[in-house]
């Protein structure tokens, strides 16, 4: 069997190589120029790369700090603080520098900047640093820009101020469950501490942003305080829990409403609907569904001012109704109204 494949073996290199009787020759030969190739080749690129990187390039290089790892600025990221000191301006998460030099030096600052330097820290003892001085770089390597420039350790005071939490979430209703009332927050405050000037302009707290769809009577839910001034302030808590009531609605709807004009100036004028009675259709909760339509407290109306200041010939009526009712989406039937004027003699 090994025979049979060793001859099936030089056939087939017999036929990529030529003829048999040559076959060892031309393996060592083949072998020579293949080492020959790879080895020139190897050369050519060491040779090529040593060169380029001894040229001279740009390279922008991302170090990072100490405030990208933090939430609060603590005293393993800035030295020099006390507890009734605050910073006035944030601190950057990233310096950005432009630099210039030898090849082979500028990635050795990129894997640094990327893998190897710990997180810049920082002294506020300092006053107002020039940024690069915070880098490690070379004599080779020059640096062209840099953002930013220069870093200020301005301190103030420190206070602490209980304010308001901002709901900042958008509630959207899904028929038949409609939002009713305010959202309650638990806690509906939070304890803010940062420097005097920052804390005398505050006046609330927001939420982090959020959509929320009503699915059952109630939603309740966490939700996370914003942190756009991180590392100036911090707060005691840092969610609060909402709640608010969704109960089901049904469709209601009053028919042949005669529509009441308010405020017409002359007695002796006379104002004529055409028509003069329309329906109205909303939704209501079910709890509320017949007090509402034995009510006489849902009205249709029309202000003498804006038939007055119209210049079509038609004018919309508005519902009025107690808010207790808490309707919702409230059509009028027509939507649009003639009118008539007859102004009498006294």
């Amino acid at each position: 069997m090994l025979s049979k494949l060793e001859r099936l073996w030089r056939g087939i290199r017999w036929t990529i190589l030529g003829r048999q009787s040559t076959l060892g020759e031309q393996e060592k030969s083949s072998g020579a120029r293949r080492r020959a190739m790879i080895f020139s080749l190897a050369a050519s690129l060491m040779i090529w790369l040593m060169l380029s990187l001894s040229e001279n390039y740009y390279l922008s290089v991302e170090y990072m700090t100490c405030a990208s790892k933090v939430e609060d600025i603590s005293s393993s990221c800035i030295s020099g603080m006390d507890e009734d000191s605050a910073l006035v301006q944030p601190l950057p998460e990233t310096i950005r520098a432009t630099l210039h030099g030898p090849g082979i030096n500028l990635l050795v600052q990129r894997f640094r900047a990327r893998y190897w330097n710990s997180p810049i820290t920082f002294d506020s003892d300092q006053g107002v640093v020039d940024t690069q001085l915070l880098l490690r770089i070379p004599e080779e390597v020059s640096i062209e820009s840099i953002i930013p420039e220069r870093i200020d350790f301005q301190k103030e005071a420190r206070r602490e101020l209980l304010v308001p939490i901002e709901s900042r979430i958008r509630f959207v209703p899904q028929p038949p469950h409609f939002f009713v009332g305010k959202p309650q927050l638990d806690p509906d405050s939070v304890w803010v501490s940062g420097p005097v000037s920052m804390m005398n302009q505050l006046l609330s707290w927001p939420t982090e942003p959020d959509t929320v769809v009503a699915t059952g009577d109630s939603v309740r839910f966490q939700i996370d305080l914003a942190d756009s001034l991180a590392g100036l302030v911090s707060l005691r808590t840092n969610n609060t829990t909402v709640i608010r009531s969704s109960p089901q609605f049904t469709e209601g709807q009053r028919e042949q409403v005669r529509v009441e004009i308010e405020g017409i100036p002359n007695a002796n004028s006379v104002v004529q609907l055409d028509p003069e009675s329309v329906t109205i259709t909303y939704q209501i909760p079910l709890s509320r569904f017949l007090e509402a339509q034995q009510s006489q407290l849902i009205r249709a109306v029309i202000s003498y001012s804006e038939i007055y200041d119209d210049t079509t010939g038609r004018v919309e009526p508005t519902v009025e109704y107690p808010e207790e009712f808490m309707l919702r989406q409230v059509t009028v039937s027509p939507e649009r109204l003639r009118y008539f004027i007859n102004i009498g003699s006294q």
